[in-house]
Parts: structure tokens; sequence; C-alpha cells
């Protein structure tokens, strides 16, 4: 009895040992066929990879060409000088009053050069720059305004009417030579290029001339009475001035956007577009397009 039980222990203990063998196989297929990755290798290899960036940081500089468009609103820009030749007159505040010349624009190219230095937080891009452009750009407008016909008795003898013909040209340019901006930057990498947006303070020079004619005809026209008054005789005058302001600085704003990207470890190409606005050069608006090239050199 005891050895009977003997055997069917055995042959118990090796079917176990059978059936673990075959779990165990099949557990190694399985392990084969389905392994995580987590298994294949350290989990050093599955962390992932910080992004790297292009060094922006530091000095640069460089050479640019530019082609501008410049517009002008002359209106009533040199209408101080033609109200300087009827001053104390009963004409004075009508020609202060008057627009005289049309608004006008022209373009113009120009060559200059950069300046600026960068921080770089990761992708982030904080800078300054100072930018220059030598230009030979040209604005001019002349006109000669319809007559305008002015009724006022002061200074005339009593029953005589006194009308007035006023006729006033005149006109003005302004040649610009130079345009400098004081920029704050910012931008973001992307790979090798840096796309920035800037705002700043401009800082142009020009020089002005300016003219004006002014034309009056003074006719009388007495109350008709009995016997009739005689007409005071006709006046007539016409004076011109000028005035002439060479290498003058006007102060104005700006702001643009454009394109960085490196062709070498250290050097790069440009291209911008920037809005100026110089709000008064003599009493007028002078605002600015600009397209820019340029080539530079990260230090």
């Amino acid at each position: 009895m005891i050895g009977k039980r003997k055997r069917i222990h055995g042959t118990a203990m090796r079917g176990l040992l059978a059936a673990f063998g075959l779990i165990a196989s099949l557990s190694g297929a399985f392990a084969a066929e389905y392994e995580l990755p987590t298994l294949r290798g350290s989990a050093e290899s599955l962390m992932p990879t910080p992004p790297t960036y292009t060094i922006w940081r530091g000095v640069y500089a460089g050479g640019q060409v530019a082609y501008s468009s410049a517009s002008a609103d002359f209106g009533d820009g040199v209408n101080d000088l033609a109200a300087s030749l009827v001053r104390n007159t009963v004409l004075e505040p009508v020609v202060q009053g008057m627009s005289t010349l049309p608004k006008a624009s022209s373009n113009g190219a120009g060559v200059g050069a950069f300046f600026g230095y960068n921080t770089q937080w990761e992708g982030l891009i904080l800078g300054f720059e100072f930018n220059y452009s030598h230009f030979a750009l040209t604005v001019g407008s002349s006109s000669t305004a319809p007559t305008v016909l002015v009724s006022n008795d002061a200074g005339a003898p009593p029953g005589h009417h006194f009308q007035y013909s006023l006729t006033v040209g005149g006109g003005e340019t302004i040649r610009l030579t130079d345009l400098a901006t004081f920029r704050a930057r910012a931008g973001w990498i992307a790979g090798q290029f840096l796309p920035y947006g800037f705002i700043g303070l401009a800082v142009a020079r020009a020089d002005v001339n300016r003219s004006a004619t002014v034309t009056t005809v003074r006719r009388d026209f007495p109350d008709p009475t009995t016997p009739p008054l005689t007409p005071i005789a006709t006046g007539f005058s016409t004076a011109t001035t000028s005035d002439v302001q060479n290498g003058g600085f006007y102060f104005g704003y700006g702001a643009g956007i454009g394109l960085d990207v490196f062709l070498t470890p250290t050097v790069f190409a440009r291209g911008e577009w920037e809005y100026v606005v110089i709000p008064d050069i003599r009493g007028l608006n002078f605002t600015m397009n600009t397209v820019r090239s340029g080539l530079g050199v990260k230090f």
C-alpha cells in the first residue's frame, strides 16, 4: 500500500513538473513575441531628447541695401509763409486756414549698416539694434489754390465795400538723406531661421525747401447814392517768400518684421520690412515704407 502511494506520488510530481515546464515554455514564447520596450534597453534610451537651438546670442553687425516708398500730406505746409505775406491784414486768418498743397509720394534707394546684441532664452531671442540707412529720396509738391473771394469792409470809408480776390500758391520739397532707428527686438528660433519683430525710435535728417506766393486784388463796391460815390481804385499786390533749412533732424517712431537665416555658423542673411512715421517735418506728417536685405556676421 505504501509502495503504491509512492508510485502515485511520483507520478503526480512528474506530471506537475511537466505542467510547469509547459507553462514556462509558453510564457517564454509570449515574452519573446510581446516583450515590452523597457526590457530591450535602458530607461535612459526612452527619455525624450531635449530640443537644441541655434546659437544667436551675442554681438552681431552687417551691411544692407534698402528701397523706400515715402509720402507726405503737404496740405497747409506753406501756410505760415503765405500768412506772413499778409500779416496784420483781414486776409491773414483766411490764408492760415487754407489747404494749399496736395499729398505727394516718391520712391528711393539707400544703403546702410546695422549693429546689435541678442540675448537668448532657449528659443526666445530678445535684443537691441541700431539700424542706419543713407538715402537719396525726394518728395515734393506744388500747387496754386483756387481763387477765394473775401468780403471785408475793415478800413473802407463809409458807403464803400471791399472785396478781395485772394490767390495762394506754393511749393515744398523734402529731401531725406539719413534715417536711423533704435530698436527693441524679439524673435523665436526655428532651426536656422530667426523670424523677428521690432519697435523703436526713429531719427531722420532732411533738407526742406519751401516757398509761397500770395496775390491779392482789392475791388471797391460803393453804395448806390445820389450823387454816386466814386469807387476807390482797384488795388493789386503780389509777394513771394521762401524758407530753406538744410540738415535738420526730425524725430518719430517705427516698427516692422523680418527674418534672419544662418548661411554658416556665423554668417546670416536678412530680409525685413519697416514702417516709419515722422509726425512733424516743418509741420508735415511724413511716412516711409522700407524693405531691406542684408548680410551680417555674429561674433
